[in-house]
């Protein structure tokens, strides 16, 4: 995997290549993502504003699941009060499509 881009995700951050499939929040909405760090070939990663902005990740919505259930118990002493409840968090599945800015790389390799 020489070829990767690390992407943010509201407030977490992914390493991804061409191909990977990965669960993020479902209120995403961009259809194009601005990478935070790129390493077009092995060896080389380029983090600076100016050079990122040459580079676009395009992905594809494949579906949407929920996450584990998160059990939530509330206990009052001595009174009896019990209080039993769960919540999934809607997850969108994508796939990462393209890469803009890798095709003058390829025959570097």
């Amino acid at each position: 995997m020489s070829k990767y881009v690390v992407v943010k995700f509201g407030s977490s951050q992914e390493k991804v290549s061409v191909g990977d499939k990965l669960n993020v929040s479902a209120n995403l909405d961009t259809e194009s993502i601005i990478p935070v760090l790129v390493s077009p070939k092995k060896g080389v990663v380029v983090s600076d504003e100016k050079e990122l902005s040459k580079y676009k990740v395009e992905f594809k919505v494949l579906g949407t699941k929920k996450t584990k259930k998160i059990n939530i118990f509330q206990y009052k002493n001595k009174t009896g009060n019990r209080r039993r409840l769960g919540y999934r968090d809607e997850n969108k599945v994508i796939e990462i499509t393209k890469i803009h800015g890798f095709e003058g790389n390829e025959e570097e390799e």
